[in-house]
């Protein structure tokens, strides 16, 4: 249910008119407030004017706090005593910590003991000591479970009597033990694209690299002869960029294949391969399938147009061709027009 402006601040008046109330009441008897409702989060009273109960059952009152950032900030820079201030959260109050309450705390956060005066070197006393006593120190019976077989060295000799069967049972080949897993380095096909088991495959985002391109008849030992160039071509693709170029090699004819010599531009082949693999990006093309027809746009209905004429209600005849401009009477009835 949605409460107006005027109720919520009536409401915090109240709650201001209460709380300065319990203060004074407070301050007047003079006692020490002490929070009594135990261990509990105290964001359960983050919507109360109080924060708890004292020992008579009367309401502890927050205090009011209204600083902004900056008033904090000013505190901070003029309060000599700012850092050693903390908030109660049983009673809500700032309290001052004492010389000896941050002594107390510089211990506890090197690690050492609260006390200042405890000593943790002392000497250790020998309550059993090597010396043979009139009387023992302790001088209890012995139990009626000490008499009995313990149920742990049960299970421990059932567990030997199991270990000794599985060792029988290893040897006589009846068990076979677990063999250990192989710690040789495992190879893959680095570009395995075809094979969907394969590790690269289970990726979803790997781009698999392109493959070259299948050699053709030109790249033959003994191409046909309408694959080699005539003396004018060859002349021709030596003046042209190695970009502009169709073929990046000249088609050669060879009797054998025991007569072709080593390919020259192998290495640098290989190189340029190396090279689009490692520097040339790879990116994922994302295809919409679009209906052509949902490109058209639709045309509107002939009844969403109206209103336009229907009906041939006059004709005007004399001209024979196309009529370039008319103009009209103001009375409406005559008509001139210009061919």
């Amino acid at each position: 249910m949605p409460v107006s402006k005027s109720a919520s601040a009536n409401q915090t008046r109240a709650f201001e008119d209460e709380w300065r109330v319990g203060v004074s009441s407070a301050a007047a008897v003079g006692c020490d407030i002490r929070n009594t409702v135990g261990n509990i989060p105290m964001e359960w009273y983050k919507d109360y004017p109080h924060i708890g109960y004292d020992l008579d059952g009367k309401k502890i009152f927050k205090p009011i706090r209204n600083k902004d950032e900056l008033d904090e900030f000013l505190d901070k820079m003029e309060n000599p005593d700012y850092w050693r201030t903390v908030q109660d959260k049983m009673t809500g109050a700032d309290i001052r910590l004492s010389d000896e309450q941050v002594d107390l705390v510089h211990r506890l956060q090197e690690g050492k003991f609260g006390d200042v005066n405890f000593n943790e070197y002392e000497p250790a006393i020998d309550f059993f000591s090597n010396e043979v006593m009139i009387h023992p120190v302790t001088n209890r019976p012995q139990d009626k479970r000490s008499f009995i077989p313990s149920l742990i060295e049960k299970e421990k000799a059932s567990s030997a009597v199991l270990v000794g069967k599985l060792v029988h049972a290893i040897k006589m080949g009846w068990i076979k033990p677990r063999r250990p897993k192989e710690t040789t380095p495992q190879y893959y096909d680095l570009w395995a694209k075809e094979d969907p088991n394969s590790i690269l495959g289970r990726h979803k985002m790997h781009i698999p690299a392109p493959k070259m391109r299948l050699p053709g008849h030109e790249e033959s030992y003994n191409p046909p002869p309408e694959y080699l160039l005539s003396e004018e071509e060859r002349l021709a693709w030596e003046q042209q960029d190695p970009e502009d170029r169709k073929l990046s090699f000249l088609p050669h004819k060879f009797a054998c294949l025991r007569a072709v010599p080593a390919y020259s531009r192998f290495i640098h082949e290989r190189f340029e391969r190396c090279l689009d693999l490692y520097l040339c990006p790879r990116q994922r093309k994302m295809r919409v399938n679009v209906n052509p027809e949902d490109l058209i746009p639709k045309l509107p209905k002939p009844k969403d147009l109206q209103p336009f004429p229907t009906t041939q209600s006059l004709v005007y005849r004399g001209h024979s061709s196309l009529i370039r401009s008319i103009s009209v009477s103001p009375s409406g009835q005559w008509l001139v027009s210009e061919q």
